[in-house]
């Protein structure tokens, strides 16, 4: 007996596994139909759905089979998730797989197996719908259209499952929906749903006027990437209710928008109390890096009068810091058709990160990329060599909190 091999993404196919959960009470039912429909239409004595788990084969409906699981060390199906197609085994005798498999020698005596793999939404095999007989045996090319097709649909049926609830919604705001699809078919709204909550009304406009600028899809852009941070700010959300720490949060990102739409960038991300911002991106801008520079210390100064409003609500001030890099990055919607939004990914963006996690309360670090664009115009308070992490060489980073 020959073992079946442990598929690459034994993992991802696992936990799609578990995540349909075929052993449900409402589709017991399905699947005991599902085994009958196969074994009247093709007259096979043993008709059965089974998955495959990390150890365990297990029957989800059957005929003919006296056990609701087995070894998948055992397993025909353990075979059948390997397959792209239908695994036919016309004499289990002359297989060098199977000749000596428990189930071959002993009950139920299978001569002849057929397996059709059963794959999850993302492609991962799962299971098989299996027919099998106590003699050899073959399917014609009617018999196998037959058994293929019911595979297909079982498939479908499976696949469905995991999307039931979102159908639910579906049906139930479907007149809302399509609205908003023929919205979306038109670019100028098209482009306000997917960039008007994150960029400048000018920065909007220029890119609804001027599509070529911006592909729908990666692409690689040279840019200036802005990232700010609040100091300590998680042992203060720790001390502090979730009411007030939202409030705080709403008044302090309410006043850096305003900021960052002045300088024509665009939002990328917020997380929490952190800020990415990109100067270049979707839309090309000149200044990047100067622009980004002005930006991030207006946000500075702008930080004061939100801690001047903190202080009359009595509530605790905050600290920033922030972190400037240029460079090539790739831009682009990131994601599928069914849910995507435009992002940014490269070590340009990386570096910054770790360029802002160098930051101190109030300053404003600047890479070398960033200073040679902008040395003419800027003059540094501070510079230091760090170790970047991902980086083989140390860099010099640039302090230009304020002019010097």
């Amino acid at each position: 007996m020959k073992l079946a091999t442990i598929p690459k993404n034994e993992n991802a196919r696992i936990a799609d596994l578990l995540s349909i959960n075929l052993s449900a009470s409402d589709k017991k039912a399905q699947f005991d139909r599902i085994v009958m429909i196969v074994s009247k239409c093709l007259d096979v004595p043993i008709a059965y759905i089974s998955s495959i788990g990390s150890t365990q084969q297990n029957i989800h409906a059957s005929c003919g089979l006296s056990f609701q699981s087995s070894d998948r060390s055992t397993s025909f199906c353990g075979h059948t998730i390997l397959q792209p197609e239908t695994l036919i085994v016309e004499d289990t005798l002359q297989d060098s797989r199977f000749f000596d498999n428990p189930m071959v020698i002993n009950d139920p005596k299978i001569r002849f197996y057929a397996g059709f793999p059963l794959t999850s939404l993302l492609g991962n095999g799962i299971g098989a719908l299996c027919i099998a007989d106590s003699i050899p045996r073959k399917l014609n090319e009617t018999e196998r259209l037959i058994f293929e097709t019911i595979g297909n649909l079982l498939v479908e049926r499976i696949r469905m499952y995991k999307l039931g609830d979102l159908q639910k919604q579906i049906n139930i705001s479907q007149e809302k929906l399509e609205k908003v699809n023929n919205q979306l078919n038109q670019s100028n709204q098209f482009y306000q749903q997917l960039f008007g909550q994150y960029m400048s009304e000018a920065l909007l406009r220029t890119i609804v006027e001027d599509k070529k600028n911006t592909k729908l899809g990666g692409e690689e852009r040279y840019a200036t990437v802005l990232i700010s941070d609040l100091r300590r700010f998680t042992s203060m959300s720790e001390a502090y209710s979730a009411d007030t720490i939202v409030n705080i949060l709403n008044i302090y990102l309410e006043k850096m928008i305003t900021i960052i739409h002045k300088h024509e960038g665009f939002i990328n991300e917020i997380l929490g109390d952190g800020i990415l911002v990109i100067f270049g991106a979707p839309n090309a801008l000149e200044n990047c890096a100067q622009r980004a520079i002005e930006c991030a210390r207006e946000m500075q100064a702008g930080l004061q009068e939100v801690n001047k409003e903190l202080e009359t609500k009595k509530l605790p001030s905050l600290e920033m810091g922030i972190g400037i890099n240029s460079g090539f990055l790739v831009a682009g919607n990131i994601g599928s058709k069914k849910r995507m939004k435009y992002g940014v990914v490269g070590e340009t963006v990386n570096i910054a990160a770790r360029i802002e996690a160098h930051t101190i309360a109030g300053q404003i670090l600047i890479s070398e990329t960033t200073y040679d664009i902008v040395k003419d115009w800027v003059e540094y308070i501070g510079k230091i060599r760090v170790k970047i992490k991902g980086i083989t060489n140390h860099i010099t980073i640039y302090d230009v909190s304020q002019d010097a």
